[in-house]
């Protein structure tokens, strides 16, 4: 096992179960669930939207902790700049450039200052925390692969990965975006786009760490929400933690303690415990028009990953 702070980063696209899932990792002792971290310089540093206890990020003390251990506080520390670079090799297109040995060696020239800075960050919050494992929800899977370029980092990831129709759905309805004043809902996307991304984020997360077997893990979500037990004690032995108190009450409630999470779904302001239920409500109340042209978008993958053309995962 090579040295440095153990990330646990989750890929895949959005509305896929990532926020509960992370937030009760953040119950295991030893591990400090981060949000969607691949925005903390735009919506946190530069934007001050709120952190998961409430506050607004500048007024949160252990960020404020956590940015003077990495930065000597968060004037110590191009917000702006760190922006820019992620525009400049974090993104899909960027995923060839990953593949070849060529192609990484420029990235990493290029993101020198993003790894450095982002190797303090993730480093300072371990140490802020006391924590072995931080979990990073940011799941673009090229934001991912950069992260795992930073220095100082142990980077293992799972791959989620929801039924496509379900995260369309989700995507399609109107949410209140909590922490924002500016803001008042999430953004929303066409059935069409969020197939479209669904295919792109779930291949570029295969092709790039499907290679590495001891550092990916591959999980349905409608598998989290079925046997959620079962599904923590897989993601402890990637970590190699077996031995931490899996974060549940009883079979299928997921214990949620107040949560540092900088930016991500507005649940991530939950707290206490959440019970896990299958997901249906897409089935009945889809309309048959997006529901076909999702199918129909992501069909190689989706019978790869085993989900019924027809129904939902059963």
């Amino acid at each position: 096992m090579s040295a440095g702070v153990k990330v646990l980063y989750i890929a895949g696209l959005g509305r896929s179960g990532s926020t509960i899932l992370a937030n009760g990792l953040g119950q295991v002792d030893g591990f400090f669930s981060a949000g969607e971290l691949n925005f903390i310089w735009k919506h946190n540093l530069i934007g001050n939207r709120l952190c998961g206890c409430g506050a607004p990020f500048h007024s949160c003390p252990v960020w404020a902790g956590i940015l003077d251990e990495a930065f000597g506080g968060p004037d110590g520390v191009d917000a702006h700049e760190m922006v820019r670079l992620q525009h400049q090799g974090t993104r899909t297109r960027h995923v060839p450039l990953m593949l070849v040995p060529r192609g990484r060696y420029l990235l990493r020239e290029r993101l020198g200052k993003l790894l450095g800075s982002t190797g303090r960050l993730y480093g300072a919050m371990a140490a802020e925390t006391g924590s072995r494992v931080i979990v990073d929800s940011s799941k673009e899977p090229a934001y991912g692969y950069a992260l795992g370029m930073a220095p100082g980092i142990d980077l293992r990831v799972l791959h989620l990965v929801r039924d496509p129709r379900a995260a369309a759905y989700s995507w399609l309805k109107r949410k209140r975006q909590p922490d924002s004043e500016e803001i008042e809902y999430m953004h929303r996307m066409s059935a069409p786009k969020s197939a479209a991304l669904w295919d792109a984020w779930n291949a570029a997360a295969e092709v790039l760490w499907r290679r590495e077997p001891g550092r990916y893990l591959r999980l349905r979500y409608e598998d989290f929400v079925r046997s959620p037990r079962e599904s923590f004690q897989r993601i402890l032995r990637l970590l190699g933690e077996e031995g931490a108190e899996v974060p549940m009450e009883g079979e299928r409630g997921v214990k949620l303690g107040v949560s540092h999470t900088v930016s991500g779904n507005p649940n991530r302001f939950d707290t206490g415990t959440v019970e896990l239920r299958p997901d249906r409500e897409w089935t009945e109340r889809m309309e048959p028009r997006d529901r076909l042209a999702v199918t129909a978008l992501t069909f190689p993958l989706l019978r790869r990953y085993g989900y019924p053309a027809g129904s939902a995962a059963e």
